[in-house]
């Protein structure tokens, strides 16, 4: 009734038709000149009360009432958040500041370059410090130390010095104990034995000396064949790629010096040495064969490979298409699966336990080793039909009532499918963000050099030398914590500028009046243009928000690390609880501040007043939010698995020979395992990409929907933009549409 009401209000009277009288016969007209004759208006036959001339100027007025309604092309826009983005740009340059500090501070040549204990560039040269061109290899006083896995962490707990060549023999300091002369006491030192700088090997007369020095850590206790790879010391058994275990068996080495001269308990034995070299060397030698064969086989199958990925890419394109047509078939049938699914499980759980009880069984809860004799007690299966009887009711109660909420969702995914698909170049846009996305990581490494090489040094520390530059001290915390938060916000902030610009470029189709005229020419282009113009500092407001929570937690981290070894339980529950609470957070902020984007996609306001209408329009209509963003799950999910399955069951088929395409000459392959797990990846990936696009695409569309049903009623001067078939299922109309009809 209001909205017939609303209708006839607007509408001008419509005059009841009335016969017009028959006009006598007309008499001559008399010679003379013509005079101008006003010729009445053509009278409009569906409606008598209306000329043709008064409907064409109404149609033209109402069409310039819509557009002037568009808020997204017609809203007064200026830039805001210009405080946030000169303070992001100002950060900006002090993350440019701390790159360079790590080029100053941190030599970042010695990730690349060996050194020594006291961190000299072996082979390099330093006036007034140290001169290390005549000793350009590094070697290992126990190289077993370094062969672990543990050393990727904590490094090579092994004292390193330069030296002028790689040890040529096996050598232990054991040997020397024996009565020798003194002459060939010092020959051996000098020939064999490595020290570090602060040891003069001439004041080394006698084993109990030398024995001092090697348990200090000061000299070597044994040396092996070695030979220098990247300027490092290694054994030869490894260089060669022989069997380490016989290799040094065989050379008599280590174990034939401790059994001739004894054994402290700082050489190790060559088994020792040859297990912890094989458990990493001898792996890669074992599958060198098998890593050359996968190669082998890629660079056999790469254009094959490329092929099914881009395929997958064009079966993403397809299943837009399949949910803009099907899309409502394919939920509902979702739905009655899940319910038929309960109803199955329902029935078939009061069956067993009416056969059991019947049959006389009973029940024992206590430890049973065989966990399938509690499904022989029929209390399991009461339990197992009353919960799948409640789910099932339950469901069936929550369809009933939002039955309609889920034909809107089904109708806005409909429309986010056509939005998809009329605008292709949103499915290339998530290039431009991830291009983005490496220079931040890239740069947070390149200033990362600046303290992942600094050294603390004790004065109290006999030996401790420090080489020419200012010492930062706990300034390089701060300096890493600093690089770390930039990354965190660079990286949210062009997430921020992507979803931004797909948003835009989504909210311009809802909002085109005719999809065919009012749509502009690249939309994702106008939409970023219109972001970088004035939306600069919003979006990196938003972003710092994620960023500083997203530092917090790892600071929290850092000190669950630090002391997670405590004790206390009511640490451990505060550190939990405040993980999981800032965990939530972050996921509420992005949520957040991803309406919040759209909102400003549309209207070009700040960032507070976008945050807050965009909480409230959710917060008024949460019901229909879990239900589209619940029902487009759904959807992504059958579209990944699909995709992705469907991929690798192909390239299954394909290289393993069971499936000969005509044609195409099958290649025999080593291991078909290898292009069928990069098709899979690059399937899910490339599914992943696309529905990324999809999902903002819905999440846009929802927003606009939302605003459209709340701001506008129908009427010429607010006319609904939503589609035909979300105006059916909300049982609503255009007044001018209806006028056009009559």
């Amino acid at each position: 009734m209001g909205r017939q009401k609303v209708a006839e209000k607007n509408s001008p009277p419509v005059m009841p038709f009335r016969p017009m009288p028959t006009a006598p016969p007309l008499s001559p007209v008399p010679p003379g000149p013509l005079m101008p004759v006003r010729l009445a208006p053509m009278i409009n036959p569906h409606n008598p009360g209306h000329t043709s001339n008064q409907i064409a100027r109404f149609n033209v007025a109402a069409k310039k009432m819509q557009k002037r309604h568009n808020p997204q092309l017609y809203t007064k826009r200026g830039c805001t958040d210009v405080i946030c983005c000169l303070f992001f740009a100002v950060f900006l340059i002090g993350w440019a500041f701390v790159a360079i500090l790590g080029f100053m501070w941190g030599q970042p040549e010695r990730l690349i370059f060996p050194t020594d204990s006291d961190y000299r560039r072996c082979g390099s040269f330093r006036p007034g410090y140290y001169n290390m061109t005549d000793r350009p290899y590094l070697l290992y006083f126990d190289i077993t130390k370094c062969i672990s896995y543990a050393s990727a962490l904590g490094g090579c707990q092994t004292p390193q010095i330069c030296v002028s060549a790689c040890p040529n023999r096996y050598f232990s300091y054991l040997q020397l104990q024996t009565s020798i002369t003194p002459s060939d006491f010092q020959r051996q030192i000098n020939e064999a034995l490595y020290c570090t700088d602060d040891v003069d090997k001439t004041k080394i007369t006698s084993f109990s000396v030398l024995r001092t020095l090697v348990q200090t850590g000061k000299c070597v206790s044994y040396t092996v064949k070695s030979a220098p790879v990247l300027q490092r010391c290694f054994p030869q058994a490894i260089i060669d790629g022989a069997d380490i275990g016989n290799s040094i068996v065989n050379n008599g080495s280590l174990d034939a010096l401790k059994n001739a001269f004894g054994d402290d308990g700082t050489i190790p034995h060559d088994k020792q040495v040859a297990g912890q070299s094989n458990e990493v060397v001898s792996s890669i030698i074992e599958q060198r064969p098998m890593f050359d064969k996968v190669i082998h086989d890629l660079s056999q199958t790469w254009w094959q490979v490329l092929a099914m990925i881009a395929f997958s890419g064009v079966c993403a394109f397809v299943w837009t298409v399949i949910m803009r047509i099907f899309g409502s078939l394919l939920i509902w049938l979702s739905i009655f699966a899940v319910l038929g699914a309960l109803g199955f499980g329902t029935g078939y759980s009061w069956m067993k336990w009416n056969q059991l009880k019947v049959s006389g069984a009973i029940d024992d809860f206590s430890f049973q080793p065989m966990f399938s004799v509690y499904f022989e007690m029929p209390t399991t299966w009461l339990v197992v039909a009353i919960a799948s009887s409640s789910v099932l009711v339950l469901l069936l109660i929550v369809l009933l009532f939002i039955r309609k909420r889920i034909s809107i969702a089904v109708a806005l995914i409909e429309e986010s499918s056509k939005a998809v698909g009329s605008m292709m170049s949103t499915l290339v846009f998530p290039l431009f963000p991830f291009l983005l996305h490496i220079l931040p990581s890239g740069y947070r490494h390149l200033a990362k050099k600046n303290t992942s090489t600094k050294c603390d040094c004790n004065s109290n520390t006999p030996g401790c030398q420090f080489y020419g530059a200012e010492a930062p001290g706990d300034r390089i915390f701060y300096l890493q914590l600093y690089n770390l938060f930039a990354f965190f916000w660079l990286s949210c902030f062009v997430t921020a500028l992507g979803d931004i610009s797909l948003a835009g470029a989504f909210a311009s189709h809802y909002w085109a009046r005719d999809k065919n005229i009012d749509l502009p020419s690249f939309p994702v282009l106008r939409a970023l243009t219109r972001a970088l113009r004035y939306n600069l500092g919003s979006l990196a407001f938003g972003s710092l928000l994620i960023a500083i929570v997203k530092l917090i937690r790892v600071i929290l981290e850092y000190i669950d690390h630090k002391f997670g070894k405590t004790e206390n339980r009511v640490i451990k529950y505060i550190m939990m609880a405040l993980k999981c609470c800032f965990w939530c957070l972050e996921v509420f902020f992005k949520f957040l501040t991803k309406n919040a984007y759209i909102m400003m996609a549309i209207y070009g306001h700040n960032f507070f007043s976008s945050a807050k209408d965009s909480f409230m329009l959710i917060t008024r209509n949460i019901v229909r939010t879990v239900v589209i963003h619940k029902v487009a799950g759904i959807l992504l999910f059958l579209g990944k698995a699909m995709i992705t399955l469907g991929a690798g069951v192909i390239a299954f088929y394909y290289f393993s020979g069971r499936w000969i395409v005509e044609g195409i000459p099958h290649v025999d392959l080593y291991y078909y395992f290898g292009p069928i797990v990069i098709v899979v990846l690059g399937s899910y990936c490339m599914a992943d990409l696309f529905f990324d696009v999809y999902e903002m695409a819905v999440d846009t569309t929802f927003i606009c929907f939302l605003e459209d049903s709340e701001q506008n009623d129908g009427t010429p001067e607010k006319p609904y933009y939503m589609s035909a078939k979300l105006l059916e299922i909300l049982g609503k109309r255009n007044v001018m549409e209806m006028s056009e009809k009559v």
